[in-house]
């Protein structure tokens, strides 16, 4: 589900929550790639100043986080977006597919950023990023400049703040996981043919930094209003689906 390769695709473009949502505003499930850029560059919907950002935002960004895998994932957003899904809400949806192509993010908030609130720290040290990126350079997992490695954790911590992850003076902010967030997480995962039991254990629950436990917790409380009936014992989980596709949890839903 996730890209694992380390790369700078973060300098592209970091939450950009006000473009993407503009993006998924005029998306549909015939738009590809190039039709998205030829009315992006014809009507300057995201005012960018060059062509050439224009063209990173929905290329190297919206592109590569949303639609890539399947194009219909924009459909979905927009979808809830259109039944009303606040953009605090929509934020943690962005975060997920964001993460999910940015390894090096993915990774430093399950090895670093979680502990630290696990710590019971209120505050990210903001050399936390620069050292996560060095430590990646010395050992030969990445080969950065100087001056790419600092770009690089300004952008990081950009992009946590831009989630409402952390603000811009790296104060850890309180970051629930929205049960609608609980609810596609599943329902997406699920339509992925993941079985029942590979997706309580997925990784994507600890960019919330929840536990296997506190998903089992989450899941449960969802059942039968969610959508679903989950039965659980010991360390078994299984759930019985009521939606035979995103759109239709979707508009079951909101």
């Amino acid at each position: 589900m996730r890209n694992t390769t380390y790369n700078s695709n973060l300098l592209k473009g970091t939450g950009i929550v006000n473009e993407t949502i503009l993006l998924l505003s005029v998306y549909d499930e015939n738009t590809t790639k190039k039709s998205l850029l030829d009315y992006v560059l014809q009507t300057n919907l995201l005012s960018t100043n060059t062509e050439k950002r224009a063209k990173d935002v929905v290329e190297k960004v919206f592109y590569v986080r949303f639609m890539q895998h399947n194009h219909l994932i924009p459909c979905w957003l927009k979808l809830a977006r259109e039944k009303g899904l606040m953009v605090n809400q929509m934020t943690q949806l962005f975060y997920i597919y964001c993460l999910r192509e940015n390894a090096i993010l993915y990774d430093f908030v399950l090895e670093k950023l979680n502990p630290i609130k696990a710590s019971g720290s209120d505050y990210m040290p903001k050399n936390a990023v620069d050292d996560f990126i060095k430590n990646l350079n010395d050992s030969g997992i990445v080969e950065w400049s100087d001056v790419s490695r600092v770009r690089m954790a300004q952008h990081m911590r950009g992009t946590l703040a831009d989630f409402f992850v952390i603000d811009r003076d790296c104060n850890i902010l309180p970051f629930d996981m929205d049960d609608f967030t609980v609810l596609y997480l599943m329902h997406e995962l699920h339509f992925d043919g993941l079985s029942d039991m590979a997706i309580w254990e997925h990784e994507d629950w600890k960019l919330f930094n929840l536990d296997k436990y506190e998903v089992l917790s989450r899941i449960m409380n969802l059942s039968l209003k969610g959508g679903f009936i989950a039965q659980s014992s010991g360390d078994l989980l299984t759930i019985s689906w009521k939606y035979n596709s995103m759109e239709e949890m979707i508009n079951a839903t909101l």
